[in-house]
């Protein structure tokens, strides 16, 4: 069995990059295609697209009919960053009888010696090295030598040159410049519907997070989430309220909820630390869990969003007002149905720690009914609102 292996941020993916492969699939004809995109290691985003959106955007650039192409999230679903090597390992596990062709430019393998473990990873596969004449000929045929020797299958192909560039894609999307030559139609759907290279800080998000809805959760999921925004909306409106930023935290609040347990748990975790989301309950870890998808994937580091997100399930005290809104709005979405919802709505749109108050009541009394687990952050949160409320509280949570 022979595999090909690519791998790239595709953020986003372009004609160069579909070049490259097809020049690639001339050489011979492989079992399977293994499509990468990189993850995004670390608290801030590496990639300006978060990895849902890459990965359909790599999905869409590399369709080859009558093949088996694969778009992977094994790097994508990381937290920490993965080497080529520690990939290659994986791939080696996965599919133990194959072989795995690589497929890389001159230029990586020209610093081929600067990869960590570079000679662990040579030993795994046969390089598929794509000349596009850019670089000293000399250069590269000592580094095919160098590399030959722990992977003496490896070859270098002639290619024409292809100036195409992901930075100058997404430079030009900011400025309104026609991308059409550069990346394919299906791609470019995707990055005018998304916004998600936009400067703009709220149009980026609002509408990457708008996109994300149908790739992260089932349509029952997407109405809750577009009622929670459409409420959560007329709250800020009503109490004051920065309206962007609260429909931002409405969009993303469930992004996690119908994701892998896996997943959440990992996000969760990487979060909060892996011992307290042991500790919470399993229904409150998906806000964590969102919260970290929104600072890695999305590069969201305003501490009020981040804290409406995490805490939408399980309030907390010293909630902001837009941590409240998102709270109330999520539990008094058009679609719930339960006994005083009525009232408690009223309540919101007069005070909101008045409803804070209330809501975790009622919450916290289905949970101890249903003999479910209580977080410790909703029971600090009852404590703060009715001890905040029985001082004279605040008007409208200011």
């Amino acid at each position: 069995m022979d595999i090909l292996f690519f791998g790239g941020a595709f953020d986003p993916p372009h004609t160069g990059h579909s070049h490259i492969l097809s020049r690639a699939l001339t050489y011979k004809t492989f079992d399977k295609i293994i499509i990468m995109p990189t993850g995004t290691p670390g608290h801030k985003s590496g990639c300006k697209a978060p990895f849902p959106i890459r990965k359909l955007m790599a999905q869409k650039a590399f369709e080859y009919p009558g093949l088996n192409v694969e778009v992977s999230d094994y790097e994508g679903l990381k937290d920490e960053k993965s080497y080529s090597y520690i990939t290659l390992e994986h791939l080696k596990e996965v599919y133990p009888t194959a072989k795995i062709w690589f497929l890389i430019g001159a230029d990586s393998a020209i610093n081929m010696k600067s990869w960590v473990n570079w000679q662990r990873l040579a030993e795994q596969t046969a390089f598929i090295i794509l000349d596009r004449g850019r670089r000293d000929g000399q250069m590269l045929k000592k580094a095919v030598e160098e590399i030959k020797v722990y992977s003496p299958d490896s070859i270098v192909l002639k290619a024409r040159p292809v100036e195409q560039s992901s930075t100058r894609i997404r430079q030009q999307v900011q400025k309104g410049a026609d991308i059409s030559e550069q990346v394919c139609p299906q791609v470019q759907n995707i990055i005018m519907q998304s916004a998600v290279y936009d400067e703009d800080y709220y149009k980026r998000n609002i509408s990457t997070a708008r996109f994300l809805l149908p790739l992260m959760m089932d349509e029952k999921r997407q109405r809750h989430t577009l009622n929670v925004r459409r409420l959560a909306v007329k709250l800020a409106l009503r109490h004051g309220v920065d309206t962007d930023k609260t429909q931002l935290c409405a969009l993303l609040h469930d992004v996690m909820k119908q994701a892998p347990r896996r997943e959440i748990l990992r996000r969760a975790g990487s979060f909060l630390g892996q011992k307290a989301a042991r500790d919470k309950p399993p229904e409150v870890l998906h806000g964590f869990a969102a919260a970290h998808f929104a600072q890695k994937e999305m590069a969201i580091d305003d501490d009020e969003t981040l804290w409406a997100l995490r805490s939408h399930t399980c309030g907390r005290a010293g909630m902001s007002d837009v941590e409240k809104i998102i709270y109330l709005a999520d539990m008094l979405s058009a679609e719930r149905k339960f006994d005083g919802k009525n009232r408690l709505l009223d309540i919101a749109y007069e005070n909101l720690d008045n409803a804070m108050e209330k809501a975790l009541e009622s919450s916290l009394r289905w949970l101890e009914e249903k003999k479910r687990p209580i977080d410790t952050d909703s029971i600090q949160a009852l404590n703060y609102f009715k001890t905040l409320n029985k001082d004279g509280g605040s008007i409208d949570g200011k």
